[in-house]
């Protein structure tokens, strides 16, 4: 029998149509859809290859072997004095339901390291496909605090008054609770104080290998 597809219809190399934010591209597949293939492929066991665990564990092996890791990508945003700032992240996620919170891991050397710890109040902003200028934007160091946002549309939280993202599937409003060093990063914990989905039909930006990747 023939290897179904696995990965056909939910990843691609190439920016997304113009009406890619419509309700349900026909080639879309879902993680139901991808299990179930998954589940229908045998495994030959003879053909099975060495793991190949014989690298060094370096900053930059670490980096690439996460990086096989596909995540969502993210807009973090918050306050530095009267000014809105702004950085890309992948390191979000669930912590709890009950209470709901959520944690993003923020590198001690980063600017808004600071700005996000002194203002405790941040947004999440789970970008959609077609927001992946925003995401590099907002990943390029260097940038000025004053004016971050200042061609980009938001809408004010109505919890916290931190910017959240109109490019978005999802956004979260988030008060710190805890935050935890971890080596060079902090864990930074949040409750949720609001939250929205503003892209229904849309589909999420996704990021692997050190590329943007986009559901079809």
């Amino acid at each position: 029998m023939a290897r179904p597809p696995v990965t056909e219809g939910w990843q691609s190399d190439t920016p997304p149509p113009d009406d890619f934010a419509d309700d349900v591209s026909p080639n879309y597949v879902d993680a139901a859809t991808v299990a179930l293939r998954f589940a229908s492929t045998s495994v030959d066991a003879s053909a099975a290859q060495p793991s190949g665990l014989t690298e060094a564990v370096t900053p930059r092996s670490l980096r690439d072997a996460m990086g096989c890791l596909a995540t969502g990508v993210c807009v973090i945003t918050t306050f530095s004095g009267d000014n809105d700032v702004a950085m890309t992240a992948n390191s979000v996620t669930s912590v709890s339901l009950e209470p709901p919170l959520v944690l993003v891991c923020i590198a001690k050397t980063a600017r808004f390291h600071e700005a996000i710890l002194r203002s405790a109040r941040w947004g999440v902003s789970i970008l959609d496909a077609g927001s992946h200028e925003l995401s590099t934007q907002f990943a390029t160091p260097g940038r000025d605090a004053a004016g971050q946002l200042a061609q980009v549309r938001f809408d004010r939280g109505p919890e916290t008054g931190v910017a959240l993202l109109s490019g978005s599937v999802a956004q979260l409003e988030c008060v710190t609770t805890d935050v935890h060093q971890a080596g060079d990063h902090d864990v930074i914990i949040g409750e949720v104080r609001s939250l929205a989905q503003v892209g229904p039909g849309k589909h999420p930006l996704l990021f692997h290998r050190g590329r943007y990747r986009w559901l079809l």
